[in-house]
């Protein structure tokens, strides 16, 4: 979910489009298309034996059209290569997708079905269960983490609670209340992602009024037990403006981007004296880090950033907002005026260097995707309009490699089943 949101969508500009679609990018992909572990065996209750089952990678994608968005999912044996069009997709409406134990969760409008995949690829239903009975939240505002086999929660800042469910049995097993510090009835409230560190389920929360805009001064962890339903606990921080994502490295240190949404809430927010910046909890503590701070402008040359993608190592890539072009009037023009130069960031020492292959290619990303230690990105000539095009590449310290192109639509996620 990027700015704005996810929810039924009838938008009236290309701007208001992206800032929709970015919106659903992150919080969708970023938190929903969870890590899996190995994958189920020829006893699969959903009936995906029947033959050996062979490697899987799912690759989900969105459509937008001007009244909604449509989701489709497809099962590859790898990472596909070349052009790819929906058709042969399974077409689902404005759904979240999930991956966990080498099955498929796709949840729509309050309702989870799990999915198993046969030796052939083809996705075979499964059980479902449904929490309509709190309320339906707006399409892409909760965020689903798998703990277990028996254990995930899913978040809902809208309905106040997290569900508790077991992903074997699909079914609800109780409900933990979310008391979240309160805002203001025009800001919305979501997890950008999250993610499962010694025993802690920790999201990493955004709130914002696209209409003013201003967003809350300070990034925001919603921090869970992963064994008990005690009501989680949140810690704030205002060194940085909330809004990026966040990264958990090889080494257990959990790097938390406080973006301001694309750089949009700094430019356009009005919050004196804010600034945009990474933060850390490190590997074995429960706090943020009150030592480390990473500027963004001390690092790139400018507050305004892109969300920073995974690359490799201790380096990351983003877009940074040329100190040639000034900041648009409008807010509405900041989405697509062409001004952000992409940088190679290295948080071991601290440089940022060109990277080379994005130039020219509009935002209609900000999540991280990573298949067997590779990170993927969608670039797109069109940017996030109906018919829409995307090419996914892979990203390299030197550059990028592109691997397969979808037409149609944009790539929503991509994780190995098995």
């Amino acid at each position: 979910m990027f700015p704005g949101g996810g929810f039924s969508m009838s938008f009236v500009s290309a701007a208001s489009a992206l800032r929709s679609r970015l919106f659903v990018v992150a919080v969708a992909v970023g938190a929903s298309v969870s890590a899996c572990s190995s994958g189920p065996d020829s006893s699969d209750p959903d009936g995906g034996g029947g033959g050996t089952l062979g490697p899987a990678v799912v690759v989900v994608g969105q459509a937008y059209t001007p009244e909604d968005y449509l989701t489709y999912v497809r099962v590859f044996p790898e990472v596909p290569e070349g052009d790819i069009d929906f058709g042969e997709f399974r077409e689902f409406g404005n759904a979240n997708v999930s991956v966990h134990d080498g099955r498929i969760f796709v949840e729509q409008d309050g309702v989870v079905q799990r999915f198993s995949v046969s030796a052939d690829l083809e996705l075979i239903e499964g059980p479902r269960f449904s929490w309509a009975d709190f309320g339906i939240p707006s399409a892409n505002a909760t965020s689903t983490v798998f703990i277990s086999s028996t254990r995930a929660y899913t978040l809902a800042p809208q309905l106040g609670l997290i569900v508790v469910w077991n992903p074997d049995e699909m079914i609800r097993t109780g409900t933990i209340e979310l008391d979240y510090p309160e805002r203001p009835d025009s800001m919305e409230t979501f997890a950008y992602d999250a993610h499962v560190i010694d025993g802690r389920v920790i999201w990493n929360m955004f709130s914002g009024d696209w209409a003013t805009p201003t967003s809350h001064p300070g990034v925001v962890l919603a921090i869970a037990n992963a064994e008990d339903d005690s009501p989680p606990r949140f810690v704030e921080d205002t060194r940085c403006l909330p809004g990026g994502p966040s990264f958990l490295d090889e080494r257990g240190d959990l790097y938390v981007h406080g973006g301001g949404y694309f750089g949009y809430f700094h430019a356009y927010g009005g919050i004196e004296g804010s600034r945009t910046c990474a933060l850390r909890v490190s590997a074995g503590e429960v706090e943020l880090d009150p030592t480390y701070v990473l500027d963004y402008e001390a690092t790139t040359g400018s507050y305004v950033n892109t969300p920073w993608i995974w690359v490799s190592g201790d380096q990351y890539v983003t877009r940074v907002w040329s100190s040639e072009v000034p900041l648009p009037a409008s807010p509405d023009d900041f989405w697509t005026t062409d001004a952000r130069e992409p940088v190679l960031v290295d948080l071991s020492d601290g440089t940022a260097v060109p990277y080379p292959d994005l130039e020219g290619y509009e935002d209609v990303d900000g999540a991280t995707r990573v298949v067997d230690g590779v990170s993927y990105y969608q670039v797109s000539e069109t940017g996030y309009v109906a018919g829409g095009n995307t090419a996914v590449v892979e990203l390299h310290p030197d550059g990028t490699a592109e691997k397969f192109r979808l037409t149609g639509g944009f790539l929503l996620g991509i994780e190995r089943v098995r």
